[in-house]
Order: C-alpha cells, then sequence, then structure tokens
C-alpha cells in the first residue's frame, strides 16, 4: 500500500513538475516575444524620431530661407515704393532748389523729371520750368546790368587815377611829419554881384598813416563902388547836401576863424574838421548844393571845377 501512495505521490510531482517546466518555458518564450516586440516598437520610434530631427533641419532651413526671402521681399517692396514714389521726390528736390535761388539746378531735375517720367503731371512740371527759366533770366539780366556798372566804375577809376594825378598836389610837412593832398583847381565861385564863396575840401594823412578830411571855407564880399561898404556875414554852419541824400553840417569853429577887412572887401576864413565816414559817402554825389548860414544864408551849386575838386580829394582816400 505505501508502495502505492510513493508511487502516486511520484506521479504527481512528476507532473506538476512537467507543468512547472512547460508553464516555464512558455513564459520564457512569451517573454522574448514581447522583448523582440518592444525592441520593434522602440526601433520605430527611433526610426521616426531620427525621421522628425531629419525633418526638423530641413524645416529650420525651409524657415531660415523663408526669412531671407521675406527680407528680399521686404527690400524689393521699398524699391518699388521708393520707385513709385520717385517722381514727386523729383519734383520735391526741383522745389527745393527753387526757392533756394538755385534755378539752374532747378532746371535741370525738371528736365530730368519729364524724361524719365513723361506722364507725371505734365502741365506742373511746365509751370515751374517756366518760372524758374524766369527767374533765372531775371538774375542773369541784373548781373548783367551789374557786370557793366562795374566795367563803367572801373573805367571812372582809371579816369580818377588820370584826374588826381592831374590836379592834386601832395606837400609834405617835415616837421610833423604830415602830407597834405590839396586840390590845384579853383575852388571860389561868384554867388551874387558882390559875394563869393570858396569851398575846398583837403586831406591830411599823418606818420602813422591815419587820414583826416578838413574844409577850407571862405566869404567874400567885394565893395562895387564907394557907396557900398563889404559885410560881414559871420557864418557858423556850411552844410553840403548832395543829390543822393547825403548831409553833412560843419559847425566853424569861430575862434580860430580869420577875418580880412580893408576899404574894398571883408573876407571870412575858416579851417574846419569834417568826419570821414560821413563824407566819403558823398563820392557816388552828382551834384552837391552848399549852404552857407550865419547872418544871411546863401545856398549854391558846387561849379564843376568846386565838385570835381572835392571828388578828386575823396578818391584820393583809396588811391594814396
Amino acid at each position: 500500500m505505501k508502495k502505492i501512495i510513493k508511487t502516486v505521490n511520484l506521479f504527481w510531482a512528476f507532473s506538476i513538475a512537467l507543468v512547472l517546466f512547460f508553464f516555464t518555458a512558455c513564459q520564457k518564450d512569451d517573454l522574448k516575444s514581447q522583448v523582440s516586440y518592444l525592441q520593434d516598437v522602440v526601433d520605430d520610434l527611433e526610426a521616426v524620431i531620427i525621421n522628425i530631427k531629419s525633418e526638423n533641419k530641413n524645416l529650420k532651413s525651409k524657415l531660415e530661407k523663408i526669412k531671407i526671402l521675406e527680407k528680399e521681399l521686404s527690400i524689393m517692396r521699398t524699391k518699388m515704393d521708393s520707385i513709385s514714389q520717385l517722381p514727386g521726390a523729383l519734383y520735391s528736390q526741383a522745389h527745393t532748389y527753387f526757392d533756394s535761388g538755385q534755378f539752374e539746378e532747378c532746371m535741370n531735375l525738371l528736365i530730368l523729371l519729364s524724361e524719365e517720367y513723361p506722364d507725371w503731371d505734365r502741365q506742373k512740371v511746365e509751370n515751374k520750368y517756366n518760372l524758374a527759366n524766369k527767374k533765372k533770366l531775371k538774375i542773369e539780366k541784373e548781373q548783367l546790368r551789374l557786370k557793366k556798372i562795374n566795367e563803367r566804375k572801373q573805367q571812372r577809376a582809371s579816369q580818377m587815377i588820370d584826374s588826381i594825378r592831374t590836379n592834386v598836389e601832395s606837400i609834405y610837412d617835415k616837421k610833423t611829419g604830415e602830407t597834405y593832398f590839396r586840390t590845384l583847381r579853383s575852388t571860389l565861385c561868384q554867388v551874387a554881384h558882390t559875394v563869393s564863396f570858396g569851398i575846398e575840401l583837403y586831406m591830411i594823412v599823418n606818420k602813422d598813416g591815419d587820414r583826416e578830411f578838413r574844409v577850407k571855407s571862405t566869404y567874400i564880399d567885394k565893395s562895387g563902388s564907394d557907396y557900398h561898404d563889404p559885410q560881414w556875414m559871420n557864418y557858423n554852419k556850411i552844410e553840403l547836401l548832395s543829390d543822393k541824400n547825403k548831409r553833412i553840417i560843419i559847425d566853424v569853429n569861430k575862434s580860430n576863424k580869420e577875418l580880412v577887412e580893408s576899404r574894398f572887401a571883408n573876407q571870412e576864413k575858416s579851417d574846419d574838421s569834417v568826419d570821414t565816414e560821413v563824407i566819403l559817402s558823398f563820392f557816388d554825389a552828382n551834384r552837391i548844393k552848399v549852404y552857407f548860414k550865419g547872418k544871411y544864408l546863401y545856398e549854391f551849386d558846387m561849379t564843376y571845377e568846386q565838385f570835381n575838386a572835392f571828388r578828386e580829394i575823396l578818391a584820393n582816400y583809396d588811391y594814396i
């Protein structure tokens, strides 16, 4: 009996061992299968990742290319905008030239505008061109006028130099170191039956080169007969007035005034300084009126000799 039980136990033990072995073998095969499956999945995932990375690189490259293209597109748009606005910009620059008086530049730019963009506001361009041309011609006319004036001035200057050499003398004073420039023309004129006036401008140049203008004036009243005594005028002011409306008033220094009396004539003499800048403004005058003011008022236009003597001394200021 015991032998039978032992045999049964061994059978069951063997059966269990066989089942366990079979089960274990099955488990190992299944695990290998799972591992193999998982490995395939991993491989697929790696392949996908690699593919994605590759696509990502391609995408980045494409994005960079897109950025470059967008930048180029922006530049092209800017150029297109610039080109589309160029006619207006050219006209605006031409207008700036016009306002600044650069009419030649304005006209050249308008010519370029009309040639490159013949359909752009043609009437507006033509009007501006005609106006600029009119202004340009006006300036050229004025420049020509001034040129002729300058040529005449140069011609007169040459004539004046010759006149100065002929009619102005220089006297050097060794004691004072001063040089006197005086006219050789007659500066006395008769303004009434017995009355004459003298007016002489002269210049002094001291040893330092400083220049001073002075005016010698003279009043003479001559007796015409035994029944007429010469009169004193006692003039105390002399006024010079040019046709250019330049005016100077000379206050006579009474303390230095010289009076000469005789039976047939009374004579008053004065020697007074004058303002340099004011007297120089008389150079362009064509006529000068003289007023002697005192007990009486006398007025007269400078004679030809007086006037030219006056101008030659003034001109000598620039030529010495």
